[in-house]
């Protein structure tokens, strides 16, 4: 499906532009404006309601849960694991009366961004108003004669449908019309045909009452390649939720140059996420032999892989990989007189005395070759949470989850800086302090 809708995706805004001569002359005054230094997007940290985040003077970042998540725990609601944030962006849609300033999710596996749309049925609170293309001039349906699979002409409303999700049960399911408008950054640049999807219904659409729907940052990454030519894009994660960071689109010029960076293929997978080739994992700089390269192998029909995605919270270690993880961490720290607790959610709790905290293990991504590993240090690995149903004191929980596809999530990204280069095709990084490439929110 993500193939397809990337493809479709494509060619859609492609016919789109062919049937409309007017947007060709829009959008070749827009490459011909861009500036050759690139642009950036807002990046934001929102934390979980619920939960209070902090980083505490032993540098690991503590999640205290409220009562009512407490009392929600004690009725049997399960509390999955947390990093406590979310990472966003701010964008503009529409033009006139009818342009919007907007929260999005950011996600790197989606195939396509899409926003919620007046009018929705059922929809998700959000802050702000919804989106109303009647009341923007310059928005317009695709139309049923451009529409390709697999999204769904219709032909009674001359429009074309798009169906996101779904795949599990409870999972979000997403329908809309694929729709076009202008896109504002937030430097004033504009964007004037913008292909995206106008949700006109959303279920399990978790987002915290404020979000307004997905930013998909490789296609928007790719967008901004194939339009601007600006192939590279880059991010630092932080967690302070006090500053704004920055996505960065464009000449190596606007990426801050590291000495130290590692670098790994981006494979040529042609779906909506970046899948990088993962060999091995070490824990406390010692190699786990029982986890090979086939534990990550990407199989027929697209399952297992391994992918990057700041849109996770947390990683997710494929199942083999993580319970060899999880009993190398314990086998440790068990022999060093660490008191195992039970948290709701998590693996792997401890008791978080001073002793322990001293004893915590780095883990290793080894990526294939060996030409490079991603070191996640303790402070990025453990979660320090401060819960009175564990008793009194902290217990730092093991922030890995485990699953049928190993996705290195946004906690074990943070402090590190991550450069996306699809004309090479390679993904670089290097340890940075991310809180440094960002500036108080206003």
């Amino acid at each position: 499906m993500d193939t397809n809708l990337v493809t479709a995706l494509t060619i859609v805004a492609a016919l789109f532009v062919h049937h409309l001569p007017l947007a060709i002359a829009d959008i070749t005054r827009a490459s011909s404006n861009t500036s050759a230094g690139g642009f950036t997007l807002p990046l934001f940290t929102k934390q979980t309601p619920g939960l209070t985040i902090r980083r505490g003077a032993d540098g690991f970042l503590h999640l205290q849960h409220s009562l009512s998540s407490l009392e929600a725990s004690n009725h049997g609601t399960t509390i999955l694991p947390e990093s406590g944030a979310q990472h966003t962006t701010e964008v503009h849609f529409g033009t006139g009366n009818g342009r919007r300033k907007l929260l999005l999710e950011l996600d790197a596996t989606a195939p396509m961004t899409w926003i919620q749309c007046k009018p929705c049925h059922p929809v998700a609170a959000q802050t702000g108003a919804l989106f109303d293309g009647e009341l923007s001039p310059t928005f317009q349906h695709v139309d049923a004669s451009v529409c390709r699979p697999p999204f769904v002409p219709d032909p009674s409303i001359h429009r074309c449908r798009f169906h996101l999700g779904a795949g599990t049960p409870g999972g979000l399911l997403v329908n809309g019309l694929v729709s076009v408008d202008e896109y504002t950054r937030e430097d004033g640049y504009v964007f004037p045909k913008f292909v995206f999807g106008c949700a006109h219904e959303t279920h399990n659409f978790h987002n915290l009452n404020t979000f307004a729907g997905t930013l998909a940052y490789r296609r928007f990454a790719t967008q901004a390649a194939a339009a601007h030519g600006m192939a590279r894009s880059s991010y630092c994660l932080f967690r302070e939720t006090s500053r704004k960071g920055f996505l960065r689109f464009g000449a190596e010029a606007d990426i801050p140059h590291k000495p130290h960076y590692q670098t790994t293929k981006i494979l040529p997978v042609h779906e909506s996420a970046y899948h990088v080739s993962l060999a091995g994992v070490s824990v406390g700089g010692r190699r786990l032999a029982g986890v090979r390269p086939e534990t990550f192998a990407r199989r027929e029909g697209g399952e297992g892989g391994c992918i990057v995605d700041l849109g996770m919270p947390l990683t997710v270690l494929v199942e083999e990989a993580y319970r060899a993880v999880e009993d190398a961490v314990w086998s440790d720290l068990g022999r060093h007189g660490a008191t195992r607790v039970e948290h709701a959610g998590y693996g792997l709790c401890v008791r978080a005395t001073a002793a322990v905290k001293g004893r915590l293990p780095s883990l290793s991504l080894h990526f294939a070759g060996e030409e490079a590993t991603l070191v996640v240090w303790p402070k990025q690995l453990f979660l320090m949470v401060d819960d009175e149903r564990a008793g009194p004191g902290q217990v730092a929980c093991l922030a890995l989850v485990p699953g049928r596809r190993t996705v290195i999530g946004a906690l074990q990204q943070v402090d590190t800086r991550f450069v996306f280069d699809l004309k090479d095709n390679k993904l670089s990084f290097a340890p940075e302090s991310c809180v440094q490439d960002t500036v108080p929110v206003a």
